[in-house]
Order: structure tokens, then sequence, then C-alpha cells
């Protein structure tokens, strides 16, 4: 079996700044950058935000950047669903995982899966198969993130990738 192509992000979020733009525009902010499953991510909504900006940060990042009709929503955490490959997928990141809290000093100890859509899927489907991004997705292809991240005071460093499945291969819980 050949291994399906991935791409990485990694990002570092600085939560006061997050939680500073949290107070000055309530809580449009958090809606604008999160689904109500992702505020669930920490019990704190501060880390909760925080934690979704900067692993969204890095679905940005290995997307190429944010393509024309970019949504924070291209993103949505799912939890940790089961796809086929997921084992590959978590190897090949707790692989990257020693190197970046090495470098900079925070344990990676939360994860989750994410469904990849929109204007930021096609945009990765795009570098993986080198068609234009307003082309349609391959009929029976889909993108899933795979996520970790983890904090030390009021810094959040989180390391994500993004591969291809077979459409129907997430089962989402």
């Amino acid at each position: 079996m050949t291994a399906p192509p991935v791409l990485f992000g990694v990002d570092v979020v600085d939560v006061a700044r997050v939680t500073r733009a949290m107070s000055y525009s309530g809580p449009a902010y958090a809606q604008h950058v999160t689904s109500p499953a992702e505020l669930n991510l920490h019990t704190d909504p501060g880390l909760a935000t925080a934690a979704t900006v900067a692993v969204k940060e890095c679905l940005v990042k290995a997307v190429g950047g944010r393509p024309p009709g970019f949504s924070w929503h291209d993103f949505e955490a799912i939890g940790d669903a089961p796809f086929t490959g997921r084992e590959w997928a978590d190897g090949l990141l707790a692989a990257a995982v020693p190197e970046v809290e090495a470098s900079t000093r925070v344990a990676l100890t939360e994860c989750c899966t994410y469904a990849v859509g929109g204007a930021s899927g096609r945009a990765a489907l795009a570098r993986f198969t080198a068609t234009p991004p307003s082309a349609e997705p391959r009929a029976g292809t889909a993108l899933v993130g795979l996520a970790r991240w983890g904090w030390s005071g009021d810094l959040i460093v989180a390391l994500a990738i993004l591969t291809t499945i077979s459409e129907g291969a997430l089962r989402c819980p």
C-alpha cells in the first residue's frame, strides 16, 4: 500500500492576544473562528478559542494560505473520529511531535481530528493533485486533518497534518 501525500503546518499563538480579541468583540470573535464543538476543547473559553486558532492556522499553512473564499469554518473539529489509514496518519504526526516539543518546550498533549472543506479543502486538494483550486474535487476524495497541541503559560503550540482519504472513510462520532 502506498502512503497518501500529506501537508504539514505548525503554529504558535499567544493566548493573551486571543483573549484580548474576545474581550474587544465579545462572542462575535469566537463565533467567527470556532464552531460550538470547538469551544469544548477546553473548559476555559479563552484557551479553547486560542487552541482552535492555533490548530486552524496550522491547517491554513498546510493548505498553502487562505484561498479566495476562505472561512475559518472550512476546518471543523470532529473529535477523535476514526478513518481508514488513521494509524498511519497518527504515526506520522507522532513522529514530528518530539522535534516541535524540543524546540518550543511545550508538550503537545491534546489531539483532535478535523474535517476540511470549502475553499480551503479545494485549495488543499489542488496542492495534492496539481489541479486548479477552482476545479471541483475528484469524486471519492475527501480531506482530513489531524492536530496535536499543548500550552504552557500564555503560549499554545500546535502541529497539524492534512491528508486525503476516500469519501466515506471518515466515521464521525
